[in-house]
């Protein structure tokens, strides 16, 4: 008996060793994550677009817990990367992030001794960023597709044109998603607008609205504003054809629905993606992912034209609604 507390003591103490070591483990962790900086590059540019980045960075300061340091910039060029570099040493921040498609171009050609993570873009197509991650502004087909089934829940085929250049990775993406909800996407790709309204000509010509829509991507050289998106959304009017968008500012001109980045919440996905590559064995990989911090955008007009009714307390549940009232 006496043997028998014996071994139980000290299997009591192991325990208790053994858990204040995961304890201590913890709060070093926690100390170190509170003690690793961000540094965030980003274009100054003039309100409302101001407005993006800076809710970006009030999101990624609120993750970090810590103060970050802000470097806007005013061009690009070989002077604004020596600067660029000069300021990232005397900060001796421990990972970068990048913003907008000026802050791409800010740091092209700097051989950074830190991780990075970039976002507020839509795409990037070179290799700017080798072994580093980002979050695009184009919308996760997951969410996509999981709001056109909701409003339409007898859509079965999902046609997109796209530049395989710049929308191969999302269109890879797009395929296991589509066919998780019992979707067909037909993906096809265009050279240029004159390519993309033949394509969407005969796309539109043979669709059935009772089964078919068509995604639209954000990308002026292959949906031109101006050119080939007056002529979808005529065409997709007459026919009672679903038009959904990765490019929101579409939906107040007769595009059923889309998704807009939730700024603060993507700049918070952006600290925690930027601390994790503080982690040695997760910076072998270069890759960029959807944005899955959205609030989405709906016509109502296009949805009763097409045959969709919207109760008012589900028009509530998104962030913009059109027209608006």
């Amino acid at each position: 008996m006496y043997l028998r507390t014996i071994i139980k003591a000290s299997k009591f103490r192991l325990i208790c060793c053994w858990l204040f070591l995961i304890l201590i483990q913890v709060q070093v962790n926690i100390s170190n994550a509170a003690d690793q900086r961000i540094a965030v590059i980003y274009p100054l540019v003039q309100k409302p677009y101001s407005t993006v980045f800076e809710r970006i960075i009030e999101g990624i300061a609120a993750e970090s817990k810590t103060d970050i340091a802000k470097y806007g910039l005013e061009g690009v060029g070989e002077e604004q990367g020596v600067s660029i570099q000069e300021w990232l040493s005397d900060q001796q921040s421990d990972v970068v992030v990048v913003l907008g498609r000026r802050g791409i171009e800010g740091i092209r050609n700097l051989n950074l001794t830190i991780p990075s993570v970039f976002g507020g873009v839509l795409y990037v197509t070179d290799t700017t960023f080798a072994n580093s991650v980002g979050i695009s502004l184009t919308p996760d087909p997951n969410q996509l597709f999981d709001q056109l089934k909701r409003l339409s829940p007898r859509t079965k085929h999902v046609f997109v044109v796209y530049n395989p250049a710049r929308y191969q990775w999302l269109v890879d993406l797009a395929k296991p998603a589509a066919t998780a909800l019992g979707i067909t996407l037909t993906a096809k790709a265009a050279e240029g607008l004159r390519d993309s309204a033949r394509i969407h000509r005969d796309i539109l010509r043979k669709a059935d609205n009772r089964t078919d829509s068509v995604w639209l991507l954000q990308d002026p050289n292959i949906i031109g504003s101006n050119t080939i998106l007056p002529m979808i959304l005529k065409e997709s009017w007459n026919k009672k054809i679903i038009v959904f968008s990765s490019n929101p500012s579409d939906v107040p001109r007769g595009v059923l629905f889309s998704f807009y980045a939730d700024n603060k919440a993507l700049g918070r996905s952006l600290a925690r993606l930027a601390l994790n590559r503080l982690d040695h064995s997760q910076r072998d990989s270069n890759s960029i992912s959807p944005l899955q911090d959205a609030l989405s955008a709906i016509n109502i007009r296009t949805a009763s034209h097409i045959g969709l009714h919207i109760p008012y307390e589900e028009q509530r549940k998104f962030g913009l609604v059109f027209p608006r009232k």
